[in-house]
């Protein structure tokens, strides 16, 4: 064997074992994708909407940038207040405001035959679990609730809400579970603020008839 072929050769098993280390790199590289465990607010349509004199024609939630994904906030007021965490495997099924938006609309009959023509505005100021320690922790919505005319932008009434519900369990779950509380008692608090809107909103109008409820 000449000398050159046996370079050759040599540099071509080179060549293969620099491959193969290569592709064990790359192997060691690759992780198996997060198995999230996925949650709602539960059956939305299960109960009739409640009844209400004022009912909205649609409904519009809206989020901060912050709170516009699918992950789960905690914070751990007793460790650091300022600090904003998220569960690692657990996720919402949408948007928290994608959610809350579709569970108003269900349980108010927004957009139903017979409903206003007013828009209900919602603002989602907060959506988070906060622990007081590491035992205890509640669900938080904070909100801002505005009533809007048909086609314009002026505010009929408008109103901020919190609302908090302890957790079960001071894990993700129990937080799902105070998070379905709290979600229902906003759109219980919007209910009933939207029956109380009965004073004068202009043009000798109240805001039922303003809304054409």
């Amino acid at each position: 064997m000449t000398e050159s072929r046996f370079g050759m050769m040599k540099f071509r098993t080179g060549l293969a074992a620099i491959g193969a280390l290569l592709l064990a790199a790359c192997a060691s590289l690759v992780t198996a994708p997060t198995a999230f465990t996925v949650y709602d607010f539960g059956g939305v349509t299960a109960e009739p909407p409640l009844e209400s004199p004022l009912v909205p024609g649609t409904v519009e939630v809206r989020a901060p940038t912050w709170l516009a994904n699918s992950a789960m906030h905690y914070r751990l007021d007793y460790v650091e207040p300022g600090s904003r965490e998220v569960f690692a495997e657990t996720r919402w099924a949408g948007h928290p405001s994608e959610m809350l938006q579709r569970l108003l609309t269900a349980r108010l009959g927004a957009g139903r035959s017979g409903s206003g023509a007013c828009r209900l505005r919602v603002d989602l100021d907060e959506f988070v679990q906060a622990f007081a320690s590491s035992a205890r922790s509640q669900a938080e919505v904070h909100a801002r609730v505005a009533l809007i005319a048909p086609r314009e932008e002026t505010v009929l009434a408008s109103r901020r809400i919190v609302v908090i519900a302890p957790a079960p369990t001071p894990d993700a779950r129990g937080g799902v579970l105070a998070h379905r509380d709290v979600s229902h008692q906003l759109v219980a608090e919007i209910a009933t603020w939207l029956g109380t809107l009965d004073g004068v909103a202009g043009q000798g109008l109240n805001v039922t008839q303003r809304c054409g409820g």
